[in-house]
């Protein structure tokens, strides 16, 4: 399992470094095709002389109503911050006159524009008081496509980006999907063979035990009048009956942890479900000697829905667990319990104190609890004051 989490950790570490640099890869591919077609876009065809001559109009109106000479620097400076001119340049003779930057910052791909000895075909005529001059006024014509351009550009990246991530995301996804239920499938195959195995063994084991049983009645009837035989023959049966018990336990796990389906049957009131199966419980465990406490069994008109054959395996199993591990010289008590949605059966008995009697693998309970699952019912247990508990709880049905 941290094997598998480092894979998928690498795995989306190398999905996010490549999708950045191809994000990046792009960016700068589509910014420098983009760029360069608006280069050619400004300088081949008339976009700038469009843009430039209403403000040449402009200025030359102000020269002319004003009486502005080439030197009168400080007023042409003032028309040219108030109209929000990024840059200017005026020529005379071939040189320049003034020039003047009213921006603190451009972007590098409209520098040109900035630059006096790179516009001269974009200057034209303005006549001043003292004599005619060529002017350049640029007010930022291009910078809004360039940063256009860069918007796009970036946003363009990053959905190829996040894009490139998603893919790879289900990819992973997908190639973890197919492990997954190809190790389902193989897990589900084990578990059906592990299944079959286990009730074919049960079976396999209840001939000879039938068998041996028969033998051992035998072998009774033959020794009648010699009590030690009859005594050491009883301590034979009780292990057989132990091994039967444990195969009919083995059986019961295997079909409650099956996946073959379980039918239940039509609801009926709770005392005909289960009343007989407690009523049978208390007479094998009276049978046995033990003093059973009945007081708190009490019945009312709801319905179950159960399946009859797993209710009497499940009584079994709890009968055959307090025959094995309760306490003869305390009460065994059964209790029935209703709330609105629940009904409930509680069984306890004393726990006995030679815990070599306690020695248990579980599976009985184990099966009663995949058993009441399979029914839509639970089974829980608990110690409490040198009292075992199991109870079940079976959902009422309206």
């Amino acid at each position: 399992m941290k094997d598998d989490l480092i894979k998928v950790k690498k795995k989306l570490l190398s999905s996010f470094v490549i999708a950045i640099v191809s994000a990046c890869i792009l960016f700068g591919i589509i910014y420098y095709f983009g760029t360069g077609i608006l280069d050619y876009y400004f300088t081949a065809t008339n976009y700038l002389y469009n843009r430039e001559i209403p403000y040449i109009e402009k200025f030359q109106n102000y020269v002319s109503e004003n009486n502005i000479s080439t030197s009168d620097i400080s007023d042409y400076d003032k028309w040219m911050i108030e109209n929000d001119i990024s840059f200017y340049s005026i020529h005379k003779d071939g040189k320049v006159i003034y020039s003047k930057v009213n921006v603190d910052t451009f972007i590098s791909e409209a520098k040109d524009w900035y630059d006096y000895r790179l516009t001269g075909s974009y200057r034209m005529p303005v006549k001043f008081s003292d004599t005619e001059a060529y002017v350049f006024i640029y007010a930022g014509f291009t910078e809004k496509y360039y940063i256009v351009l860069m918007i796009l550009d970036a946003g363009f990246s990053v959905f190829v980006g996040i894009a490139l991530v998603y893919l790879r995301i289900r990819k992973i996804i997908a190639g973890y999907q197919i492990e997954l239920e190809e190790t389902q499938s193989q897990e589900k195959k084990t578990r059906q063979e592990k299944d079959e195995l286990m009730r074919n063994m049960a079976h396999d084991l209840r001939t000879p035990l039938t068998g041996l049983m028969t033998y051992i009645d035998i072998m009774k009837l033959e020794n009648q009048s010699d009590e030690e035989n009859q005594k050491y023959l009883d301590i034979i049966t009780d292990k057989v009956m132990d091994i039967k018990t444990q195969m009919d336990t083995l059986l019961d796990f295997s079909l409650a942890s099956s996946e073959k389906n379980i039918e239940l049957d039509k609801p009926i009131e709770a005392e005909y479900a289960v009343g007989d199966y407690l009523s049978e419980m208390y007479a094998v465990l009276h049978e046995r000697g033990y003093s059973i406490d009945i007081d708190k069994i009490i019945w009312e008109k709801v319905k179950i829905a159960v399946n009859m054959g797993l209710v009497s395996r499940v009584f079994a199993n709890l009968t055959d667990n307090v025959c094995k591990y309760a306490n003869k010289d305390k009460l065994v008590i059964m209790e029935t319990f209703f709330d609105k949605h629940i009904f409930e059966v509680k069984i306890g008995n004393g726990i006995c104190d030679d815990k070599t009697l306690l020695e248990s693998t579980g599976i009985g309970l184990k099966s009663v609890d995949m058993m009441m699952l399979r029914m839509n019912g639970s089974m829980s247990y608990s110690r409490e004051h040198g009292m075992f508990w199991v109870k079940l709880e079976f959902p009422i049905v309206k």
